[in-house]
This record gives C-alpha cells, structure tokens and sequence, in this order.
C-alpha cells in the first residue's frame, strides 16, 4: 500500500464555475480554466507540480487586452506559453514545475507591464478518488488499498482521479496516469471512460475490482483502490 491519506470526498454532483481574479492592478481578470477539478478553477486551489491548467484573461470595464500577452516571473515555478484560442479567446497553458509562488503577469503590445496575479504551486502529496456518476459509498482503506469504495452492481458509476496536496485537498491541475485495471472492470468500461485522464467510467456486475492509478508525472505519487459492486 501506498499512503496518500483518507481522501474527503468533495461530493461533486456537476461541473462546477471557474473562478476568475481581479489582477493586482485592477485592469484584467484572469480566469483559471480546464484544470482537473470538477468543481471548477480557482487560483486559490494553487497548481500542483507537473499539473498543466489553462489561464483566458478579460478586461475590466473599458480597459483593452487586444494584443496583451502572459508570461511568467518565474518559469522555474510556473512556465506560461500561448495555446491558441479557446472559446474563440486567447488562452494560456501554465505549468507547474516546482514548489513556490509565481506572479502571471500581463503585458501590453508595448511590452509594458498592466497587471498580475500570483499563482502558488505546490507538490502533490498523493493521489484521491471523487465519486461523480452513480452513489458510491466511502471511502474507507485497510493495509492493502488507500481507498475502498462500494458501488451499485450493474450500474453505471464513474470515478475521477484528483492530485492532492497537504492534507489530501484537492489541487488544480490536470495529469496523465498510467492505470492498472482488473479484467473484468476494464471490459466493463463505459465509452466515455478515460482513465489515462484520470476519468474512469464503468457498469459491473457484483465482485471485488482492483485499480491502480500512477502519475505518468511522478511515478511515486499513485493510489491502490478497491471497488467493490454489490
């Protein structure tokens, strides 16, 4: 077994709203976004470390970002590069590459600095499951998985994987996984399902079904679970 902690299931019934921040000098809302947590971005979450979130900025009354590019004070913490538009607005990936705090900051086609937010980025301390199709019950552990889960036979119920730091909370970020999934529960995978995201969505019938989630980041951070239909 490896320890992450009792994860405190967070209960996520629908995806949830991001939440923008008003920039130090009152001219942009930064906007985190796309970051692994159903319920929803928010700069106060932090990013973990090897976690990638998308960042849109907007300006405030009539102020204008035509032309307004992010970048980062410090790439060692958090590195910033263009992605493009997404939803028809500039978007921004970030990346969290060590422990610390970093300032987005927003610079104008003059390369004039116009306003920044600071962005935490902390290591992952483990790994959690968050229930989000079907009524699971748990979790629970013993010395052989970090997580129990009970689940309704022949029915359809989904799982996402959620990077924790501290004291299994939830961070922003999303990640790749490697996963170990038992024979029957991997053919049993609905369509959507997508564990190497981290989104694993299945319809079993009653049994016992191991599953092991890695980070493809850092192969030290993972979870062992157990799923148990009945």
């Amino acid at each position: 077994m490896r320890s992450t902690g009792l994860f405190l299931s967070l209960a996520l019934l629908a995806v949830g709203c991001n939440t923008s921040k008003t920039g130090a000098n009152g001219n942009i809302r930064f906007t985190p976004a796309d970051c692994g947590l159903v319920s929803g971005c928010d700069f106060d979450d932090s990013v973990g470390v090897g976690g990638i979130i998308t960042v849109q900025i907007a300006g405030i009354d009539a102020f204008s970002t035509a032309g307004v590019t992010l970048d980062s004070d410090d790439p060692n913490v958090l590195s910033i590069d263009p992605i493009g538009d997404v939803a028809g607005k500039p978007a921004w990936a970030a990346v969290g590459q060590s422990a610390g705090v970093a300032r987005i900051v927003a610079y104008d086609p003059n390369d004039v600095e116009v306003d920044f937010v600071e962005v935490g980025v902390q290591e992952l301390s483990g790994l959690g499951l968050d229930n989000f199709v079907g009524d699971a019950v748990g979790p629970s552990s013993d010395a052989t998985y970090d997580e129990i889960w009970q689940v309704n036979a022949d029915t359809n119920t989904s799982f996402y994987v959620l990077p924790l730091i501290g004291d299994s909370v939830p961070t922003m970020g999303r990640y790749t996984y490697t996963a170990t999934i038992d024979s029957v529960l991997n053919d049993g995978q609905v369509a959507s399902s997508d564990p190497a995201n981290g989104y694993l969505y299945f319809n079993v019938p009653a049994g016992d079904y191991p599953v092991t989630f890695e980070s493809d980041y850092d192969s030290s951070i993972y979870i062992d679970v157990l799923i148990q239909a009945q």
